[in-house]
């Protein structure tokens, strides 16, 4: 712990706060340091963390938002070992506070760091539901992307919903765009269409969420910021236009934040990606994790039976005779191709 000290006091210029200078700012610090005492396992539910930076995050204290400075321990591995949505332990030395300890997670999202795949990165913790969002167009329906955030959200142990932003760009309930949805209806995903720009569908998101801690995830461009600033108009958050050339979008959010809104709910806004590397998933694990697969594999001729070429593939019949959605099962083809 020493190194870390000595390694904050070559740069306490860098504090923003100076809790010395005010008697106001002395008494905060003197309530947080209560909330946060006792070492490792502090009372209470642990501070909520609401960003992350390489050497701090940010903190919702009892009096507002503190900044807090990161142990190498964690720093070394913060894409990891920390992420919005923790609940951390804090103690003070040195006049600053630093972050003791991470509460155990009840949920995540996270994905292979895309720099380096043997890492892992955590994209939000402890979160009740993923708002998985697409666009209707500019960039359109990503079928495979929703496919993969599915399997991920699996993984963490959170609730999926699918939401379709830009709903005013369709052109009516039979638009074909739509038809991309069908399978994940069919699999009982709760699934809404809104517009940013309009307000459809935005109250019936609100219900939805009211009262968790959700996470907004998707493709560049899909809107997310806009959707937040649409459900919360004074968050006034950035955004940018989508690329008419190619219908890609640009990024705007550099990095996760927590926003709360009205009546409790907090969302949790993260940068858009192009695709999404799955977690220690094999492809002898892949099969097991679509749903629909597991009533028709028993009847599979082979225990290890992938479900591609072998003969007298249960799964297989089952998509020809229309009991397995034919776009789920060629997505499952996709994604296991670029797991092998």
């Amino acid at each position: 712990m020493a190194k870390d000290t000595d390694h904050w006091e070559e740069h306490e210029g860098e504090s923003h706060l100076s809790f010395e200078k005010s008697a106001w700012k002395s008494s905060r610090r003197r309530r947080l340091a209560a909330q946060t005492e006792g070492g490792k396992e502090g009372r209470g539910p642990g501070l909520l963390v609401l960003s992350v930076g390489a050497k701090r995050c940010t903190v919702q204290g009892p009096n507002g938002e503190q900044e807090c400075r990161l142990p190498s321990r964690l720093a070394a591995r913060q894409k990891a070992a920390l992420a919005v949505g923790d609940r951390v332990d804090l103690v003070r030395r040195q006049g600053a506070f630093w972050v003791e300890n991470v509460r155990p997670r009840t949920t995540e999202l996270s994905r292979p760091d895309p720099r380096n795949p043997r890492r892992r990165r955590v994209i939000a913790a402890n979160v009740d539901t993923v708002v998985i969002v697409a666009a209707a167009r500019r960039p359109g329906i990503k079928a495979g992307l929703i496919d993969r955030y599915l399997l991920a959200v699996a993984q963490g142990g959170a609730r999926p919903l699918i939401c379709v932003n830009k709903a005013d760009l369709l052109e009516g309930p039979d638009d074909p765009e739509l038809e991309l949805l069908s399978p994940y209806r069919e699999l009982g995903h709760e699934i809404i269409l809104c517009s940013a720009k309009t307000g459809e569908g935005l109250d019936e998101l609100l219900a939805a969420l009211e009262g968790q801690l959700c996470v907004l995830a998707g493709h560049s461009g899909v809107g997310k910021s806009s959707l937040l600033n649409a459900l919360h108009p004074r968050l006034d958050l950035a955004t940018q236009p989508v690329r008419h050339g190619d219908g890609t979008g640009r990024h705007t959010t550099t990095r996760s934040t927590l926003f709360e809104l009205p009546g409790g709910t907090r969302i949790i806004d993260t940068p858009g990606i192009r695709e999404l590397g799955l977690w220690k998933v094999g492809a002898e694990d892949l099969s097991g994790m679509f749903e629909e697969f597991l009533p028709f594999s028993s009847s599979c001729r082979f225990a290890n039976c992938t479900h591609t070429h072998e003969p007298d593939c249960g799964v297989k019949a089952a998509v020809e005779e229309g009991e397995i959605s034919r776009l789920r099962y060629e997505a499952y083809c996709r994604i296991l191709s670029s797991l092998e």
